[in-house]
């Protein structure tokens, strides 16, 4: 296990995933790394820990970071079903889920759901399927 969530051994890795939903040139990247924490919660789901970051020249920001994503028993905690549904959660906006959902979000956050999460959103349908 890491002491943080910065310093994460290589063999925790699971996925570095690269999404590119734009033309070069014509908007940012985005870059998924996976881990395992070796955790499990009450219901046995495997713990995930998890960092998006939304990359434009010169320019690396994180937008979400945490240990707390529960991968379903039926999914390989490696697998391309896994990173879909943790896609799910990460490229969720207003409207598809309850305000209160939000509440906690930061301004890049916010900034990321209204300019960028759709269009993320499409990028991972089109790679993993809409049913993944």
């Amino acid at each position: 296990m890491t002491d943080s969530i910065n310093e994460i051994a290589d063999h925790q890795i699971l996925r570095r995933c690269v999404f590119t939903p734009y033309r070069k040139g014509m908007g940012p990247t985005f870059r998924l790394t996976t881990w395992d924490t070796y955790r499990r919660d009450n219901m046995g789901k495997c713990i995930l820990g998890y960092r998006l970051r939304m990359c434009q020249p010169g320019t690396i920001l994180i937008l979400f970071e945490g240990e707390d994503f529960g991968c379903s028993p039926c999914h390989a905690i490696d697998s391309d079903a896994a990173v879909a549904s943790l896609m799910g959660f990460l490229t969720l906006k207003p409207g598809d889920t309850d305000s209160e959902y939000f509440d906690g979000y930061s301004d890049l956050q916010r900034d990321y759901c209204s300019e960028h999460a759709e269009a993320l959103q499409l990028e991972c349908m089109n790679r993993f399927g809409e049913d993944s």
